[in-house]
């Protein structure tokens, strides 16, 4: 189903407009660094210069002597914990006198002063003495025994490993096997809105922060502990914010503000300048990655093993769990009669790597499916034909070891492609066969995968709803929208499932004074799980007004239809309730109007077949035209078609919006994007696509209906990612007849590959 013809039915709730259009359009959106307030202080960083250092000495006393300088903050002045071990092991908040900077950018002093320029003036006045120590940052020379160690524990983060079936036996007995070696590198979310957080003693005498965040409640339990405080004495607000793709899980820059307001009792805020962003933030994982796949002469998958290191930088940042999604990706959606599958990820001294967006898992998706790229051509089959042969079918057991819980719809995602994929083929032959095209060379690239949606651990989400004093609903709920729409989704589900327009729907989202927790809205699982909770406490409330009305009107609770602003009675008589009156009956009761929804998984998985993770997946596939000069390594990406199951699509221009979205960041990744600490420092250096770049993308929402999820509903916002490189990585490599297994594919290395070719 194409999202741009798709005019047949109701959008849900009436309306699938961005609730935040208007606002954010005409420039009245006011984000963390447009709000001021009296006595409002700047902060600054002073950060560590060195790769890796122990710091033995540190000298605020120049900085405090500043004029406008009102406090510097070291490790010392810490009330609480130095970290927040729930996010990463062993990260500090600042380095201490006698620890040790583990990469460059390293938090070492905060400065609090009356304007921006006296607080960075401050920090560069601060004499830090470091003690250099010895610096590895590749991943597999940190694995090495004589490698210097960077934690206590040593440089092995975490490994995980999957095995299924006998891969050893079944590899050698498959009668055509395959070996490859894939890399990837850093990238840098490079959001339009560098980290911004304003803080602030509200009425109640809270420490309050406004910052970008995915989830204000385990902000609120990793400031609190730093601060010495209770958690109630901390709010985490989420403000409109210009982007995160992941960036905004990181919580250091909420706990560094919140930190100053408390010591200093005034409004601070606290923005990175793009260079220090680009210094300090986290980054996507690098993977080296190795593949040993078997298959029939026939095209029958039978076996995988798989080999990855993934680098997590200096510190953990969330980088525990990377191999756990990095092996689920690996295998993909296939059929397996076998697996040995190995993730490691590894402490190193470059930047701290982090989540974005896909979590772990674009960097396999790139290697699988161009491995299987490579296996068709080795096989000389077809690869959408390939695919279908050997996808999951509903139920069977997957490699991990149980089947998945949802529907997939890999299926009609490919079947979707197929028109498309023998245009582009026979398109593309026609190019390629004409005198007049040389040097440029035409290729189709396609790509699939799967996603596994959801996050460790979780179960039951909650939500609440409440009937207003003036006859209107509002929604509580923690699903921070940082730009992907989902405050609007909220508002089209509650207003769907009460059966009144979204104007009589209000929402409050992600502040922890006032909504409950909703846990995180990472991986994809907002829509899901917090939608679920929306319709729950929506339709809870629902059932308490009918039973009030009808005493009101002395009729059946079922007699009764909601409708705009009132209920009205269907035995014809015209009779009908404002919905204000039912407020006023509810108080004169003494009874709430506010009533808590949840969405509880926790029966269907009471052990989680053995896993921390419920085994929900989306799929998904795209199609890459790609044309390349070979006498200069130029790449350009004229066409792509990119086919996604989103169950039921909610608001289907928000998801075509991700999707597109999704492509231009995966031809990034594939083409151009490549972040090189030491040397990238600016957007000049960060070769992001511009908009000559983007191509001509047709998006196909294939809507085959959950089971679980809100009115047939399934994740989607981080999945279109996974396909995109390795679908435009496969069209290059078919386009100049060799194939690429490093990304970014730069003009530079792809000429280099056809030059080694020739």
């Amino acid at each position: 189903m194409n999202a741009s013809t798709e005019t047949d039915r109701r959008p849900v709730g009436g309306d699938q407009t961005r609730s935040d259009a208007q606002n954010k359009v005409t420039g009245r959106t006011r984000y963390a660094g447009d709000i001021t307030m009296p006595g409002l202080l700047y902060a600054a960083v002073l950060r560590s210069p060195h790769d890796h250092a122990r710091l033995v000495g540190l000298d605020v006393t120049p900085a405090q002597r500043m004029d406008g300088v009102v406090r510097v903050v070291t490790a010392a002045d810490i009330p609480g914990q130095n970290g927040f071990p729930g996010y990463s092991l062993d990260e500090p908040v600042l380095v201490p006198i006698g620890g040790t900077a583990k990469m460059r950018g390293d938090p070492v002093a905060l400065v609090a002063a009356t304007s921006a320029e006296s607080a960075r003036a401050a920090a560069a006045a601060i004499v830090a003495r470091f003690e250099p120590l010895p610096v590895v940052t590749d991943p597999l020379e940190a694995l090495q025994e004589e490698a210097p160690p960077i934690h206590t524990d040593g440089n092995l983060l975490n490994c995980r490993t999957v095995t299924f079936g006998d891969a050893a036996a079944t590899l050698a007995s498959s009668e055509v096997v395959i070996e490859t070696h894939y890399r990837t590198t850093y990238l840098e979310h490079a959001t339009l809105e560098r980290e911004t957080v304003l803080g602030y003693i509200d009425e109640d005498g809270r420490v309050t922060v406004v910052g970008g965040t995915h989830e204000p409640h385990w902000n609120q339990g990793f400031i609190a502990p730093v601060l010495g405080l209770e958690r109630d004495q901390v709010r985490v607000v989420m403000p409109p914010t210009g982007g995160s793709f992941g960036a905004r899980q990181d919580p250091w820059p909420l706990v560094a503000t919140a930190l100053l307001v408390h010591l200093t009792r005034r409004p601070v805020r606290l923005s990175f300048s793009r260079a220090e962003s680009f210094l300090a933030s986290p980054k996507r994982h690098p993977y080296d990655i190795r593949y040993r796949v078997g298959a029939t002469r026939s095209g029958r998958l039978t076996a995988f093993e798989l080999r990855i290191v993934a680098n997590t930088g200096a510190y953990d940042s969330g980088g525990y769990w990377i191999p756990d999604y990095a092996i689920v990706t690996g295998g993909g959606g296939y059929r397996w009669l076998a697996a040995d599958a190995q993730a490691k990820v590894v402490y190193t001294n470059g930047p701290r790597a982090g989540q974005m967006r896909g979590y772990g898992t674009p960097q396999s998706a790139f290697a699988l499916e161009c491995t299987l790229d490579e296996l068709c051509q080795r096989l000389e089959v077809d690869p959408l034909e390939f695919r279908l042969q050997n996808r999951l079918g509903q139920e069977d057991i997957t490699f991990l070891g149980y089947p998945v819980a949802e529907t997939l719809g890999y299926a009609e995602v490919l079947e979707a492609l197929r028109p498309r994929y023998r245009q582009f083929l026979e398109e593309a032959a026609d190019f390629n066969a004409r005198a007049d095209s040389y040097p440029l060379r035409k290729g189709v690239g396609l790509a699939g995968m799967w996603y596994r949606f959801g996050k460790y651990g979780v179960l039951r989400v909650e939500a609440r709803a409440e009937l207003a004093e003036d006859g209107y609903f509002v929604v509580y709920c923690s699903a921070p929208d940082y730009g992907q729409g989902i405050s609007t989704v909220m508002t089209q589900l509650a207003a769907e499932t009460l059966g009144v327009s979204r104007q009589r729907v209000r929402l409050v989202n992600a502040d922890t004074a006032s909504t409950p927790d909703s846990d995180i809205p990472g991986a994809s699982r907002a829509t899901y799980w917090t939608g679920n909770a929306v319709c729950a406490a929506v339709r809870n409330l629902e059932t308490l007004m009918r039973t009030v009305a009808a005493e009101m009107l002395d009729c059946p609770p079922d007699a009764l239809v909601l409708a705009e602003g009132h209920f009205s009675v269907r035995d014809g008589s015209g009779r009908t309730l404002p919905l204000v009156e039912v407020a006023r009956a509810f108080d004169r009761m003494g009874r709430t109007r506010c009533v808590t929804g949840q969405f509880d998984m926790s029966w269907l998985f009471p052990n989680h077949h053995g896993h921390d993770y419920t085994p929900h997946f989306v799929t998904g596939a795209h199609l890459a035209e790609v044309v390349v000069d070979t006498e200069t390594g130029q790449v350009r990406v004229p066409r792509v078609v990119a086919a996604h199951d989103v169950g039921r699509a909610i608001n289907p221009l928000g998801a075509q919006g991700q999707i597109e979205g999704s492509v231009l960041m995966g031809l990034g990744a594939a083409l151009s994007e490549e972040y090189v600490p030491g040397r990238t420092i600016s957007l000049r250096e960060y070769c992001l696509p511009m908009a000559d770049a983007m191509p001509q993308i047709e998006v196909l929402l294939i809507e085959v209906p959950s089971r679980y999820g809100p009115l047939g509903a399934k994740g989607l916002g981080e999945a279109p990612i996974l396909p995109s490189t390795p679908a435009i990585i496969n069209g290059l490599s078919r386009a100049i007849g060799v194939r690429i297994r490093e990304i970014p594919a730069t003009a530079e290395r792809v000429l280099q590959r056809i030059r080694m070719n020739r």
